[in-house]
């Protein structure tokens, strides 16, 4: 039904504003949401997979909603979604009005790490099935990403112990001799 993300992502703000004003936490009016990497974390394993922005930060002042390219599950999106809105009605807290307003729109988890479980998906499944897929296929960040193993091998001595590391170049040439008893080192 969308071509793109953030039309996806505007139509299901839209659809879920009368149930923030319905809770007694009004979205505010402007607010904009895409679909791109978070400010911090957005390839480390404990990434963020969205953020909010407050319109003191935006030049026009605007709420402003990251939502990662690493989801594409249209329940968690939302569920992502809803959350980062939290924070645009009640403020960038975990605390106080922002708790009451995620457990009132069926978010699970600490309000730190809110995502949908089943009463959420009980709720909020049928009007984000009437919004079709979401329009966005999973970036993989880490799939081109080489991971470096440690360079340095580890060398002792067999008689006293004494350690150094050094690189498979300097093995291949030779291992050193202790300097404490001259015995030669074992990797």
């Amino acid at each position: 039904m969308f071509d793109t993300r953030e039309a996806w992502l505007n139509a299901l703000l839209s659809e879920v504003r009368p149930a923030f004003e319905a809770i007694g936490f009004p979205l505010p009016a402007l607010i904009r949401v895409t679909c791109g990497f978070p400010s911090r974390h957005a390839r480390s394993l404990n990434r963020a997979i969205g953020e909010h922005w407050s319109p003191s930060a935006s030049s026009d002042g605007t709420h402003e909603i990251l939502i990662s390219p690493v989801e594409d599950d249209p329940i968690k999106v939302a569920a992502i979604l809803f959350h980062e809105l939290g924070h645009a009605a009640c403020g960038n807290t975990h605390k106080g009005d922002f708790v009451v307003a995620v457990r009132a729109l069926s978010l699970e988890g600490k309000p730190t790490a809110t995502f949908a479980g089943d009463a959420f998906r009980a709720e909020w499944s049928p009007i984000i099935d009437s919004l079709g897929p979401y329009p966005h296929a999973a970036l993989r960040v880490g799939v081109d990403r080489k991971v470096q193993s440690t360079r340095m091998l580890k060398a002792c001595c067999p008689d006293c112990g004494y350690t150094i590391r050094l690189t498979q170049k300097w093995v291949d040439i030779g291992l050193p001799i202790c300097p404490v008893d001259g015995s030669t080192f074992t990797l």
